[in-house]
């Protein structure tokens, strides 16, 4: 894999973390149900239209496996940078509901789309 692969695979990763960020932080009037509901819709169709867009105009035929893990590294890593030294309120929504689960989500999509198109 080359290293543009990696940074088009990065920047395609970087938008749907944008998107999905954005979402969380306009989504605070809704209800719990409501807003959980919203964020994994956001999540799935955020990394399915970005990741179809990618694998559309720029897949260089990486493994949809390898896509999937390079794309979770830079979110892991977004995620590392922001919490670690941006983000300084409380972070009682690094939970099963609120972040594991839409992490697999995003992985789960990542994957599905580079492989079936």
């Amino acid at each position: 894999m080359t290293f543009g692969a990696t940074i088009l695979i990065g920047v395609h990763a970087l938008i749907a973390w944008i998107l999905i960020e954005t979402f969380v932080n306009l989504a605070h009037g809704l209800s719990r149900r409501s807003y959980v509901f919203w964020h994994y819709i956001v999540v799935i169709m955020a990394f399915a239209g970005l990741f179809r867009f990618y694998t559309r105009f720029f897949d260089s035929g990486v493994s949809p496996f390898t896509v999937t893990v390079v794309a979770m590294g830079f979110v892991f890593g977004f995620e590392f940078v922001v919490f670690r030294f941006l983000y300084s309120g409380e972070r009682w929504f690094l939970n099963w509901v609120d972040w594991i689960f839409p992490v697999f989500l995003a992985s789960s999509t990542i994957y599905a789309v580079v492989f079936f198109w």
